[in-house]
């Protein structure tokens, strides 16, 4: 990533308007992919408003679902901090574009993060209705993931579970999401949302940047 930052920045680099564009695409998408990968949600946040301000730029040669792609990324990452209001904001962006040109999993996952949002930051007070809208949508959708049909599974029982049963409820959902960590096909699923993480977290009461963190270093562990 440094080293294509690099080229562009040298003067023998093509001033092309659409390698511009396509080069802002790569470079800016991996740097916030940097932070998903070590859990640096903190640092993340600060490179939104540069990356925005330049997305706006960029507003005649990116395409629709690039820029919801982008979006996702961001309420990802205030999602990672905490900050669950904030990533509404953005998922709410996504989920009210009427464009045909985003991808069905964009939108299907921005509804499933939308729904764990409005769990965390406590705003349950219309969450049946999300509930809803959520399961209807998903229910159109041809390639629906198993991983998909037990969040929502789980996220509908939520309002039946004693709070002192919580923990146990996101073990046995843990349990049953981790056996497709490494299926061929769910997989995918988890790299739009690493909801095991995230169980994790609500698991061992700690939040999820440092869950993801602490998996970062021990896989590079020397």
């Amino acid at each position: 990533l440094n080293k294509l930052i690099k080229i562009k920045s040298s003067p023998s680099f093509p001033k092309d308007e659409n390698v511009e564009a396509l080069s802002f695409l790569y470079i800016n998408l991996n740097k916030v992919n940097l932070h998903f990968i070590d859990g640096s949600f903190d640092e993340g946040l600060k490179i939104i408003p540069e990356i925005e301000a330049e997305l706006s730029s960029y507003k005649n040669r990116i395409d629709e679902h690039h820029k919801m792609i982008f979006y996702y990324k961001f309420a990802s990452l205030h999602f990672g901090s905490g900050n669950n209001k904030k990533c509404i904001e953005y998922l709410d962006k996504i989920i009210s574009n009427r464009s045909l040109s985003m991808r069905e999993d964009l939108l299907c996952f921005s509804r499933v993060l939308n729904l764990v949002a409005h769990y965390e930051a406590g705003m349950d007070y219309h969450m049946e209705s999300l509930l809803r809208s959520t399961y209807k949508f998903l229910i159109k959708m041809d390639d629906l993931h198993e991983v998909q049909k037990e969040m929502i599974k789980f996220i509908r029982g939520l309002q039946d579970i004693f709070p002192h049963d919580l923990k146990n409820a996101f073990s046995e959902l843990h349990s049953t999401l981790k056996i497709y960590e490494d299926h061929p096909y769910e997989r995918r699923a988890f790299l739009y949302l690493d909801i095991i993480s995230w169980l994790e977290s609500k698991i061992e009461n700690k939040p999820v940047g440092i869950i993801i963190r602490n998996k970062y270093l021990e896989k590079n562990r020397v």
